[in-house]
């Protein structure tokens, strides 16, 4: 980890986890158990870590980069939950983004790819159905 001399300070960055949203309470209870470990093994790279959904769940997108801005976060990277390049990740993910970028100049925003094309999906999906077997 890098040494700070007196008078220097380490940015605020933030690690925003994007999930499509449901209308389930089981499932808005999991995305909070994702968000949680991930808080928990996130590294020292981010500071803090909030979630927002795209529909149906609270907080919304906007709501949880807000969450993050008003914690006075100056980098925020967004790590869509998604399995593919649909038209949320095509089209309405960087339109909300753009109007938030509007709203925070100061803030510099990060969009991942989405989760689907980390080859370690496959290993996930063999062993879930080596597991029903």
């Amino acid at each position: 980890m890098k040494q700070f001399k007196r008078g220097e300070q380490q940015m605020k960055r933030g690690l925003f986890i994007l999930a499509h949203g449901s209308r389930s309470p089981e499932a808005g209870k999991q995305l909070e158990n994702v968000v949680a470990n991930i808080e928990k093994n996130g590294g020292a790279k981010f500071q803090f870590v909030e979630y927002g959904a795209m529909e149906l769940s609270k907080p919304s997108f906007p709501q949880g980069i807000e969450n993050l801005a008003n914690k006075g976060v100056e980098e925020i990277v967004i790590v869509p939950l998604f399995l593919f390049f649909g038209n949320h990740i095509k089209k309405d993910i960087p339109k909300i983004l753009e109007d938030i970028k509007v709203k925070h100049p100061n803030v510099k925003f990060t969009l991942t790819s989405p989760i689907g094309e980390d080859p370690r999906i496959v290993d996930i999906v063999i062993e879930k159905g080596n597991q029903a077997l």
